[in-house]
């Protein structure tokens, strides 16, 4: 298998102006059906082949086979590792196999150094909350970026930023980051839900985070222990 790859080469990911694409069923039942038994995991998926999940491994240490294959339009490249938010049955997991319900994209924003950046953007968005994966191979993020109608090509596009790397005399580091976003030319009339992850490559015991995300209501910070 390939080392784990994800979707986009570089760390600064294009936002369509109004949709990511999911792969789902369309039809769920009530009462003690499927839904009932439905759980959703941070994870990273595998495909055998383009379009085609048959493995993933969640945030909380869990590897499972899918069966049957789980069609994903965006995964498109074969033998390629994924993020997504995996909504599962759990009713067969104890057989060794679950069956996919949904999978939905999740953004992997790779650390840029902000020294390197030609134009640094932070026009604000949305936070909603940021969290610490319980293996800490990723800070997770959920926002929301305003959108609208676009003529022609225009994207906004969204990324972090590593502003600085504190190191104290004891040899534990801050890693000082900041959310990249740039609007673009798009209007603001709606918001769209976005999932991103922050790879923690590099990152040892004692390390920390301190992360700052420009918002409509102002700048919020958050900091995290490694």
């Amino acid at each position: 298998m390939r080392d784990y790859r994800y979707i986009l080469f570089c760390a600064i990911f294009l936002l369509t102006a109004f949709i990511f694409s999911s792969c789902e069923t369309e039809d769920y039942d009530t009462g003690d059906g499927d839904l009932s038994y439905v759980r959703a995991d941070f994870a990273n998926i595998h495909t055998s082949e383009a379009k085609k999940v048959d493995y993933v491994c969640t945030d909380n240490g869990d590897s499972l086979l899918v069966r049957p294959f789980s069609d994903c339009e965006w995964a498109t490249t074969p033998d390629s590792v994924y993020r997504a938010l995996f909504y599962y049955n759990v009713k067969t997991k104890d057989t060794g196999t679950v069956e996919a319900i949904s999978i939905k994209q999740v953004l992997a924003l790779r650390l840029l150094q902000t020294s390197k950046m030609k134009e640094v953007h932070t026009d604000p968005l949305v936070f909603e909350s940021a969290w610490m994966s319980p293996n800490k191979k990723y800070l997770n993020l959920g926002l929301y970026v305003k959108s609208g109608k676009v003529e022609g090509d225009e994207r906004q596009t969204v990324g972090m930023l590593c502003d600085t790397i504190y190191t104290r005399d004891d040899g534990r580091r801050l890693f000082s980051l900041r959310m990249f976003h740039d609007q673009s030319n798009i209007p603001a009339y709606y918001s769209v839900r976005v999932y991103a992850s922050v790879p923690l490559d590099g990152l040892t015991p004692g390390d920390s985070i301190l992360l700052n995300v420009n918002t409509y209501e102002g700048e919020v910070t958050r900091a995290f222990g490694f």
